[in-house]
C-alpha cells in the first residue's frame, strides 16, 4: 500500500461487502455519505454474486465486481487483478475477514480502511457477560468509524435500496388481485431467520395472523427465501383469501419491492428486518438470542422491538444457533403473542392515523 500524505479528496473509492443481506443494505449510508461528501468521485463494490441485486441500481456506485457463489479462487484473482489495473485512491473494507484481505493485499491503493469488528468486546459479552459495550453503536454507524480519517460521519437518513421499473412492474402485474385495492391494510410477515435461535415461535406467528385476519380484516402477506417455505407452510392458514405466500418465489429486489406495499412488517432478526428498514417500513422485530449491543437493531425511527430483557444467557451468539444451549429457549418461548399483537396494532394505528390527516 503506497502512504499518501495528500489532502486531495479521493476519485477512485472501493467498497467492500461480501455477503450478507443485512450486512449489505447497512452499507448504503456510507455510499450514500461518501458521494455526498465526495461528489465528483467514483464508488466501486465487491460483492458476492448472489447479494449484487442489492446494489445493481444504486445511483451513486459506479461498478460492482461479483464474486461467484462456490468455488471462487479464479474469480478472487481476477477481481483483484482488476483492483490492482484501477489504481484506487481509497478502499473502505467493511467485511474485514480473509477474503477481504486478500483482495487488498498489494494491489497499489493509496489509502485502505477497515471498519472495527470489537471481537475481544464481543467475545467478553457472548461468551463470559461481560459487557463492555458502554455506547451502543449499530452496525451501519460503526462503518462509518472506519472513515474518521476523512471526518465523514452518519447523516442520520437511514439505508436505502433501489429498484428498476421492471421489477416492479413484473410485482404489481403478478400480484395485481391481491394488492390493487389502495384501501387495504398490508401486514409483512417474515418468520424465518438464519438461526433457529433468531426465530420467534411458529404457533406464536399463527396465532397473530388468525388475529389480524379474523379481527382486523387486513391482509397479510409472508416473506422469505426457499428454506423458509416450509416453516411458513407449516402455518396451516397459508390458503386464506387474505394471506398471499410469496416465499421462496422471488428474488431479493422482487420481495423488497412487494414489501414496499406493506403498511407494517414483523419480523425475526433477519436480513428482511433491514429490507424493511430501507424501506423505511414501521417494523416490529422480534429478538431472541442476540441482543442491541450486537449491533442489528431495526433503523427505523418508527419500530417496536420485542425481546425477554430479563434472560441472563443472552446473548448465547453474536449470529444465532441452530438450539438453545439451555434447552428452555426462553427468550422466544417467553415472548406471548398478545404482546406481539399489541405491537402490531400499534404501528397500525400510527399508519391510520397518519393517513386520515394526510387526506384530511
Amino acid at each position: 500500500m503506497r502512504d499518501d500524505s495528500s489532502t486531495k479528496p479521493p476519485q477512485k473509492i472501493l467498497l467492500i461487502r461480501l455477503s450478507s443481506i443485512g450486512d449489505i443494505l447497512l452499507t448504503t449510508p456510507v455510499i450514500r455519505v461518501l458521494k455526498l461528501t465526495f461528489p465528483n468521485c467514483t464508488i466501486d463494490f465487491v460483492v458476492k454474486n448472489q447479494f449484487a441485486e442489492l446494489l445493481e441500481n444504486h445511483p451513486s456506485l459506479n461498478r460492482l465486481y461479483k464474486l461467484e457463489k462456490g468455488n471462487n479462487n479464479q474469480t478472487l484473482k481476477k477481481i483483484k487483478r482488476q483492483i490492482k489495473n484501477n489504481n484506487y485512491d481509497l478502499i473502505v473494507d467493511l467485511h474485514k475477514n480473509f477474503r477481504s484481505y486478500c483482495l487488498t493485499f498489494r494491489v497499489g491503493a493509496k489509502k485502505i480502511v477497515r471498519y472495527t469488528k470489537f471481537v475481544f468486546r464481543r467475545f467478553l459479552f457472548v461468551k463470559l457477560k461481560i459487557n463492555l459495550f458502554k455506547q451502543i453503536i449499530p452496525i451501519f454507524e460503526r462503518y462509518f468509524l472506519a472513515l474518521v480519517p476523512f471526518n465523514i460521519q452518519y447523516d442520520d437518513s437511514g439505508l436505502e435500496i433501489y429498484f428498476n421499473k421492471q421489477t416492479e412492474k413484473k410485482i404489481k402485474t403478478t400480484y395485481e388481485h391481491f394488492i390493487n385495492n389502495q384501501d387495504d391494510i398490508f401486514i409483512g410477515i417474515a418468520p424465518g431467520a438464519s438461526f433457529a435461535t433468531k426465530r420467534w415461535t411458529i404457533e406464536g406467528f399463527q396465532n397473530v395472523i388468525t388475529y389480524f385476519i379474523e379481527q382486523q380484516n387486513v391482509k397479510i402477506i409472508l416473506f422469505g427465501n426457499k428454506l423458509d417455505r416450509e416453516l411458513i407452510e407449516s402455518l396451516h392458514i397459508t390458503k386464506n383469501q387474505n394471506i398471499l405466500n410469496s416465499a421462496g418465489n422471488l428474488s431479493i429486489s422482487e420481495t423488497g419491492v412487494l414489501m414496499d406495499r406493506c403498511h407494517v412488517v414483523l419480523t425475526n432478526d433477519s436480513g428482511l428486518l433491514h429490507l424493511a428498514s430501507a424501506l423505511k417500513k414501521p417494523v416490529v422485530a422480534i429478538f431472541g438470542s442476540t441482543t442491541e449491543e450486537l449491533g442489528f437493531f431495526p433503523s427505523t425511527t418508527k419500530n417496536i422491538v420485542i425481546q425477554n430483557s430479563n434472560l441472563k444467557c443472552r446473548p448465547c451468539s453474536h449470529v444465532g444457533r441452530n438450539k438453545c444451549l439451555k434447552d428452555h429457549f426462553k427468550c422466544m418461548k417467553d415472548i406471548t403473542s398478545n404482546e406481539v399483537i399489541k405491537a402490531v396494532e400499534k404501528l397500525v394505528t400510527v399508519h391510520k392515523v397518519s393517513n386520515t390527516n394526510s387526506n384530511g
